[in-house]
């Protein structure tokens, strides 16, 4: 694992965009089950090539995050759509969803992950996983799904970045 300013991590996060590498990344927060550490992490992951690339702050990468998630994504994923114009959110994901906003009402933040298949993170190898830490709650929500779940991050993606912290 290799530190990073954030600026080289998004030059990366482009570079393996026009590559078509395998990537990824994470916003992990200080008290998140995959940080090591008492800071907020972004970390890239390139599962081609089984690196990752680190940078650490004392504030969530909020900004830089909307930015990569447009990269891996697409635009449609953090685009302001209306919430009935888009696809359902599955079961689990609607739970933690409902409990996201009561974390928003509350002024708690909150964070997910979606572990890629492959993610050095996802115990779940071959599937796509979304994971939603539930601190208040002491609780883990996974949905687990053998295709990217695109429709399921269209509502998580624009709650998590509509957040203030």
């Amino acid at each position: 694992m290799q530190q990073l300013s954030v600026l080289e991590i998004k030059e990366l996060a482009k570079s393996y965009s026009l590559i078509k590498a395998n990537w990824h990344f994470h916003i992990l927060t200080p008290e998140c089950q995959l940080n090591k550490t008492d800071k907020y992490v972004l970390a890239i992951e390139n599962i081609d090539s089984d690196m990752e690339s680190v940078c650490y702050s004392n504030k969530p990468y909020m900004g830089i995050g909307q930015e990569l998630v447009r990269l891996l994504h697409g635009d449609d994923v953090i685009k302001k759509n209306d919430e009935k114009s888009l696809t359902p959110p599955s079961l689990e994901v609607k739970k933690l969803l409902n409990r996201a906003k009561e974390l928003i009402k509350i002024g708690k933040f909150w964070h997910h992950h979606m572990l890629f298949p492959g993610c050095r993170y996802n115990k779940h190898k071959d599937r796509w996983v979304i994971v939603f830490e539930d601190k208040e709650k002491n609780e883990i929500i996974e949905s687990i799904s053998f295709n990217e779940p695109k429709s399921d991050l269209q509502h998580i993606e624009k709650l998590f970045y509509s957040q203030k912290k």
